[in-house]
């Protein structure tokens, strides 16, 4: 399978990449290390189209939902449908708008982002009422650990690792939303 993944080099989408390549499957890695920029819309999703599968990673003011409303008029305009899927990195911020303590970023930038992650989500409801190809998932992490100067949150290569399983675990599940967060304390079942 070919997979898209924005912001590739780095944290979340680089564990993506790793694992994901490592399952067999062909990447096609969208980074600025790469001199890629998610900014240039119709360029990017000229790279994605290609792909079965989109990992919609990389955030950058309003570039993240304006690429995913690109790629999909592409993947949904395709004849006939071809199962195609896209999987919008998002935020458990979302849900918790009063939640501000992640690690070294102040309110407003906090909260900048969270409404640009809110705009994805908006964006990713309504594109999923018009049509049912291409699929779309909202993932949202809680604190994941992807900054090497703190290890704060879950394990990158842990978290993703669950989320490719709980995908790929049974293909005739649709997951349309899912919030993966991390204990300090494991709790007995």
């Amino acid at each position: 399978m070919k997979i898209a993944i924005t912001g590739h080099t780095h944290g979340i989408g680089k564990a993506f990449a790793e694992q994901l390549s490592k399952r067999g499957h062909e990447i096609i890695g969208i980074s600025r290390r790469d001199g890629e920029n998610i900014r240039r819309v119709v360029h990017t999703a000229t790279l994605i189209e290609p792909a079965d599968l989109f990992i919609n990673n990389a955030q950058s003011n309003y570039a993240q939902t304006e690429l995913l409303y690109e790629v999909w008029k592409r993947w949904a305009n395709w004849m006939p449908p071809r199962e195609k899927w896209i999987w919008n990195i998002s935020t458990m911020l979302t849900q918790d708008p009063e939640d501000y303590k992640a690690g070294g970023l102040n309110a407003e930038s906090l909260g900048q982002y969270r409404t640009q992650k809110v705009a994805l989500e908006e964006a990713s409801q309504q594109l999923r009422a018009k049509c049912k190809w291409p699929k779309i998932s909202i993932i949202r992490p809680g604190t994941v650990a992807t900054n090497d100067e703190t290890n704060e949150g879950a394990d990158v290569n842990v978290w993703v690792k669950s989320i490719i399983d709980t995908f790929t675990h049974n293909p005739n599940i649709n997951i349309t939303d899912i919030s993966v967060g991390w204990i300090e304390q494991r709790i007995p079942i």
